[in-house]
């Protein structure tokens, strides 16, 4: 079983310039507030690999994961599961350009929750809710089966309204 792995020291995996290394790793991740709904992972800690590979002054650091994201559906409310696949990389090279410079990377400690977290952040879409079908109604929600028998409760319970009476005289007229 891969280790639980929140911070990994980049100096300790050795590597020299054009070296690489792979590896397995379980990192915590936490809940996600949108909107004042919560959201967590179905998985959480969440199974990861890690891919970390030197460049002549830094590293470029590549991060795959694959999960769901549970909580309630944006549009009906219903307990929805998002599925997430979570491919990121990162570079670090502070020698050649500021810029370059991760935010993840302090000296060679990386942070490798801080980096799944922000990229199952960027992954995520706008709204958080489950496909509709032709009426509107959520495919993939708890909710789903509880609106299609609301829906026909309520087509079957319709009544028709009475008729205007000011258009009785034209219902007279034979045409």
């Amino acid at each position: 079983m891969a280790p639980l792995t929140d911070i990994v020291d980049l100096g300790q995996l050795g590597l020299k310039a054009g070296g690489g290394i792979r590896f397995d790793a379980i990192v915590p991740v936490g809940e996600f507030v949108f909107g004042a709904q919560h959201y967590e992972l179905a998985d959480d800690p969440c199974p990861a690999t890690i891919d970390v590979n030197r460049t002549s002054t830094g590293y470029v650091i590549r991060l795959r994961a694959e999960n769901s994201l549970e909580g309630p559906c944006m549009r009906c409310y219903g307990d929805f599961a998002m599925p997430l696949e979570i491919d990121h990389s990162e570079v670090h090279e502070p020698h050649l350009d500021e810029e370059l410079a991760s935010e993840y990377v302090a000296g060679n400690d990386a942070d490798i929750a801080a980096l799944l977290r922000d990229a199952i952040g960027l992954a995520l879409p706008t709204s958080i809710s489950s496909p509709v079908d032709e009426n509107g109604i959520c495919t993939e929600c708890s909710n789903s089966k509880q609106q299609l028998a609301h829906l026909a409760d309520a087509s079957s319970e319709e009544e028709q309204p009475a008729p205007d009476p000011r258009w009785a005289k034209l219902r007279e007229l034979e045409l």
